[in-house]
């Protein structure tokens, strides 16, 4: 949910009707030492934002604003920050002469300007895991697949001088059956194809993992999870 920043008394509203079991009326609402003119002004604040609904049994949390409200620290007023969920493609194919080589990218943009990883992308809200790994080949390189497979689970945390600049969930899959022709270059990235012995080659690699064979990726049964906590190398 993208980050919405409401005045203490709104939080205070939010934070009555997360408890209440039916819908509550302007009365039951009240702020000690708030005005009535005020509370209707944050009231249609938040009805506004579409946070809250209004019916004639009184005031009660829409959908969204359930979401934010499971999002909101249960001690202090704040909305905890979570960490980012993402789609990490390994997108293979084997070339005449019998090789695999992956489909990579190197960034014209920040974070890491100028590294070469794997195509990475954000999981839209209710996107499946599948839908975001073939939005986000063809966005990025205007291909497309017929074969995604989860491989593992992969959290990535980041920091520079004791502050966390990073932490993303990525979600990676194996991606084959690889149609359509390549956009080489965008403002954001410039995509190649490579084997995994070249890109050992590329200093600038990052995250890229240990590439392994795309029958072995097939083959795999197990899904693994591991996190990753380090410096922002490049960041």
């Amino acid at each position: 949910m993208e980050t919405i920043k409401l005045h203490y008394y709104q939080k205070d509203l939010l934070k009555k009707l997360i408890v209440a079991s039916e819908p509550l009326r302007f009365n039951q609402l009240l702020i000690a030492g708030l005005e009535s003119e005020h509370m209707n002004y944050h009231l249609q604040k938040l009805l506004d934002i579409g946070f809250i609904n209004k019916s004639d049994a009184g005031y009660s949390l829409s959908d969204q604003g359930k979401d934010y409200g499971n999002l909101m620290d249960d001690t202090v007023d704040i909305v905890e920050k979570q960490p980012k969920s993402s789609v990490l493609l390994v997108v293979a194919r084997t070339r005449e002469d019998g090789k695999d080589e992956y489909l990579v990218n190197k960034r014209l943009r920040h974070p890491y300007f100028g590294k070469i990883g794997l195509i990475t992308g954000k999981i839209r809200f209710g996107e499946t895991l599948v839908d975001a790994s073939l939005r986000e080949l063809y966005e990025e390189s205007g291909l497309t697949a017929t074969s995604v497979k989860l491989l593992s689970i992969f959290r990535k945390i980041r920091t520079r001088e004791e502050e966390t600049v990073q932490d993303v969930i990525f979600y990676r899959h194996l991606v084959t059956g690889i149609s359509g022709n390549l956009i080489e270059e965008t403002p954001y990235q410039r995509n190649f194809w490579a084997t995994a012995e070249e890109l050992k080659q590329h200093k600038d690699r990052y995250d890229t993992f240990e590439l392994k064979p795309i029958a072995d990726y097939q083959q795999q049964q197990d899904l693994t999870f591991n996190e990753d906590c380090g410096i922002a190398d490049g960041f």
